[in-house]
């Protein structure tokens, strides 16, 4: 039998992942499954962003296309960033990778060494600790579980964490799963505090566009000038566009840092899908109605959730500010009904109502489940009433 790296034996699967799995075991079995696990929109790629696709394959732009993307793509990207964000990238700042996930990937094998160390948020996206750890580095916790200050993003959590083997820190705005995001005065204090450390600040805002709160989202290279050097983001146009399996992501980091995840791509995926490129290019710079339509319809669901999870009680949560995710508090269902921890409330819940929900442990928050709202009104609804009936019952 093949001796399988050390790295590889450290990691364990996606839990996310796996819930996606078991779903399709289940609806093969032909159970209908109500499926608040989802970390993808439930809603179509918009029509023009398919009409792309379709017609680079009809045009035959099935080549090998630049490493880093398309000279047409990065146009759209600098467009769209500075129109967005006020942040002129250049050229050699930005990279198109097969996902925000595997641009994140790249960023970390080309900075992170044996032994140092990355901070992440807590709770955490499942993907962050585990890219860490087979780069050979260390994720460390900063806490945003604090009762009084329920999943707040702030910089004092993460400048209590610092330390002399401190290579990066991960924002996560919004959040996955909390959907809270980290507003600028709080961003601006991260920056700043990191530049001076000579510590390299990554901004993960895959869901900056999926936003209910007023305002425009913080710009993380305008706030400190000086310390742009210092700060990469890596963007996704899954959540926004619907476009999770077209695989298409971008980072936009100094040239430096581009360069050397720009190599690194060269000798594992050379480049990203040609399709998806030309299929991108129209989700940044065509119509925007189609994503303006699906914020407000998440915006519709949340709020409907906020007042159903109310009604149900004792279930604490934090309003979502982004992103398709409630993250509650289920300790005291989990207590009433003598389970062990969230997973095992999760497992009962799956099996007897149809129901997936993702436990907390998996983002690192003991007694939590993440439920999506990225699913039909009809299903929350449907489901919402079976899980009040569910935790209502032994009460």
């Amino acid at each position: 039998m093949v001796e399988l790296s050390s790295r590889v034996k450290t990691m364990t699967s996606s839990p996310t992942l796996k819930l996606v799995q078991i779903k399709k075991q289940l609806q093969a079995q032909g159970k209908v499954i109500l499926d608040f696990g989802a970390g993808e929109p439930d809603f179509p790629t918009p029509e023009n962003i398919k009409n792309a696709g379709i017609a680079a394959i009809q045009n035959n732009f099935t080549k090998y296309t630049p490493t880093a993307g398309i000279a047409e793509l990065k146009k759209a990207i600098q467009a769209s960033y500075l129109a967005e964000q006020e942040y002129a990238a250049k050229d050699n700042q930005i990279i198109v990778s097969p996902g925000s996930k595997y641009g994140l990937f790249l960023m970390l094998q080309a900075v992170i060494d044996p032994g140092d160390e990355v901070i992440v948020p807590l709770p955490f996206w499942v993907s962050y600790p585990e890219m860490v750890k087979f780069c050979g580095g260390r994720a460390v916790y900063a806490d945003h579980l604090q009762p009084d200050r329920l999943f707040e993003l702030t910089a004092a959590s993460y400048i209590s964490k610092v330390s002399t083997q401190t290579k990066a820190v991960i924002v996560n705005s919004p959040s996955n799963p909390t959907g809270k995001i980290m507003n600028s005065e709080e961003l601006e204090k991260l920056i700043e505090f990191f530049y001076k450390k000579n510590i390299l600040v990554i901004v993960d805002d895959c869901y900056r566009k999926i936003m209910y709160t007023p305002g425009k989202y913080p710009s993380p290279l305008n706030l400190v000038p000086a310390a742009r050097e210092q700060v990469a983001v890596v963007s996704s146009l899954s959540k926004t566009y619907a476009m999770t399996g077209w695989r298409i992501g971008y980072t936009i980091a100094h040239e430096s840092l581009a360069a050397a995840m720009t190599k690194i791509q060269e000798h594992s995926t050379s480049n990203p899908c040609s399709i998806s490129q030309k299929a991108a290019v129209e989700a940044l710079a065509g119509d925007q109605k189609a994503v303006q339509a699906m914020v407000e319809e998440y915006r519709r669901r949340r709020d409907y959730f906020a007042r159903r999870v109310d009604e149900i009680g004792h279930i604490p949560y934090a309003l979502p500010d982004g992103a398709f995710y409630f993250f509650a508090d289920f300790s005291h269902y989990i207590r009433n009904k003598k389970f062990s921890d969230d997973n095992q409330l999760a497992l009962d819940i799956l099996e007897k109502l149809n129901i997936i929900m993702v436990p907390g442990s998996a983002f690192g928050a003991p007694n939590h489940l993440r439920i999506s709202f990225a699913t039909s009104m009809q299903d929350i609804q449907e489901g919402l009433g079976k899980l009040e009936e569910y935790l209502r019952q032994g009460r």
